[in-house]
């Protein structure tokens, strides 16, 4: 039971990382420069929380990983969304898209990720929640961006 619990602590505090790095890079960066900054400091924050000797080095690599690649899409997708909702009004140029979110919107993405950590830290199993919310947003952000220029389709 004690391994499941770590592995929970981990699966938390790699998502906490994720998320940091998604909305602190600039929005410049290509998709697999976020996945590059993340993947890292995923694996040292599960590799931390997982007993030596208990569970095997190889599973923190995967677990922190992909559960940071995935909360960095995800909080990149949310703050990019965000900010070019926000500058709608002003001028639609290249620059006005590749706008920093406003530091409202940061603190709110960083505070949530201090939320998971720490409840990954008090009650483990609730990471895996929060990794399953994460990943449905994801598919959901995905597949209703598939399905925006649908209509625009010619069909020959």
């Amino acid at each position: 039971m004690d391994a499941f619990l770590d592995i929970c602590l981990g699966i938390g505090l790699a998502l906490a990382a994720g998320l940091v790095i998604g909305v602190i890079l600039p929005p410049i960066m290509p998709i697999w420069g976020v996945l590059i900054g993340a993947a890292p400091l995923g694996v040292l924050a599960c590799a931390a929380a997982l007993a030596p000797g208990e569970v095997p080095v190889a599973l923190a690599l995967l677990i922190g990983a992909l559960c940071a690649a995935l909360a960095a899409l995800v909080a990149r997708d949310v703050a990019a969304g965000a900010a070019r909702r926000e500058g709608e009004g002003e001028a639609r140029d290249f620059e006005a898209q590749l706008e920093q979110p406003s530091a409202a919107l940061t603190a709110l993405i960083v505070l949530a990720a201090v939320a998971i950590a720490l409840l990954s830290l008090l009650f483990g199993p609730l990471s895996l929640i929060a990794l399953s919310a994460l990943g449905y947003l994801y598919w959901a952000r995905s597949r209703r961006e598939a399905r925006k220029h649908e209509g625009l389709r010619v069909l020959r």
